[in-house]
């Protein structure tokens, strides 16, 4: 799909994640390393999860050799302290890709960020745990795939309309900023009322109540809630059939569930409690894609590992008998980087610069 564009790589963690996706997508995507190569390095694991699929050239910027590779290039992606004009100069139509914690230009750009910090100043982390309990943030580094991921549509965007003008542009992506939009409720919540939103632990909290979201079934876990939805609803008691009880008599389309009294949720919820509790997730599962009863099974770390639905879109990798999670799409084109692991530093000098450097 991208196997006609070259990539200059100079991000070291944040951001790393684009060149990424960028090398799924059948880029050529060039990692300009210093001589002491990307510090990501001293963790392997973490640098062969965000850099698998790409080449590396130890060719810092203000040498030779990358002006040599900056030659041939379509994109650059990197975080800040690189003037823009120095990348035009070598490149006029250069796609220039910054991502970084904060917007360039910003007071806060020169403070310094992690994935946590970016989290926890986005908001994310406000709403996520129990109301008892410090703040949690979420699995991974989100903030630095949320950047990366803006990076990306940033780059392809770009790519289209250098297409169609001949023109390189500037992109600039703020991780922070990215984190802060992924939120789509709380931004807005603040600005209508100046409130910020709170945790409420495993409660869905719409109008004067709160439902469960994760219930504990035979094997583990499933997440469901009551909705306004009375043909979803009227799916679930048929499904629950004699264990439904009570909540078989309720007329649904005549009851709005966010008005009902937390007592009489929770003991219409203490039914479908012990139904859960009788059967296994992937029943549970079957159930609601053959009903529409909007219920997902939640997987363990080993499910998602021996997942028959993953492993059918190819989402795990093997690198030196780890699995890594591969492309993030599938598609009816064959966009497999044209190496599946982590590179050796300097290992492309030869197939980039050949003998000019």
């Amino acid at each position: 799909m991208l196997s006609h564009v070259k990539i200059i790589d100079l991000t070291s963690h944040l951001g790393a994640f684009s060149g990424r996706m960028l090398a799924e997508l059948g880029a050529t995507v060039i990692k300009a390393e210093p001589e002491s190569g990307d510090p990501l390095r001293e963790n392997p694991e973490a640098f062969t999860a965000w850099n698998h699929g790409k080449r590396s050239v130890v060719a810092p910027p203000y040498t030779s050799a990358f002006s040599a590779l900056m030659a041939e290039a379509d994109i650059v992606i990197r975080t800040t302290g690189i003037p823009h004009r120095y990348l035009q100069d070598l490149r006029p139509n250069i796609i220039d890709v910054v991502i970084s914690g904060f917007m360039p230009g910003s007071e806060t750009l020169s403070e310094p960020v992690s994935d946590f910090t970016l989290m926890a100043r986005s908001g994310l982390m406000t709403i996520v745990g129990d109301p008892d309990r410090p703040p949690l943030t979420l699995p991974g580094e989100q903030a630095y795939a949320l950047g990366a991921i803006q990076a990306v549509t940033g780059a392809l965007t770009a790519l289209h309309e250098r297409a169609l003008t001949g023109k390189g542009q500037l992109v600039e992506v703020s991780a922070f900023q990215s984190a802060v939009l992924a939120n789509y409720r709380e931004p807005l919540t603040w600005a209508w009322t100046g409130k910020t939103g709170n945790r409420t632990g495993n409660l869905l909290v719409r109008g004067k109540s709160g439902v469960r979201q994760v219930w504990a079934c035979k094997d583990g876990f499933v997440t469901w809630a009551l909705v306004d939805n009375p043909a979803m609803m009227k799916s679930f008691i048929r499904v629950m059939g004699e264990h439904a009880g009570e909540l078989s008599e309720i007329r649904w389309e005549e009851i709005l569930v966010a008005d009902m009294p937390q007592a009489q949720l929770e003991n219409w919820e203490a039914h479908i409690a012990g139904f859960f509790m009788q059967h296994d997730k992937a029943t549970l599962a079957a159930w609601s894609a053959e009903n529409g009863l909007g219920l997902s099974q939640i997987d363990t770390p080993d499910d998602c590992l021996t997942s028959s639905q993953h492993a059918a879109r190819e989402l795990w990798v093997d690198i030196n008998d780890v699995k890594y999670p591969g492309p993030l799409w599938a598609s009816s084109e064959s966009t497999t980087p044209p190496v599946r692991r982590a590179p050796a530093l300097d290992e492309g000098r030869q197939a980039f610069l050949g003998g000019r450097i």
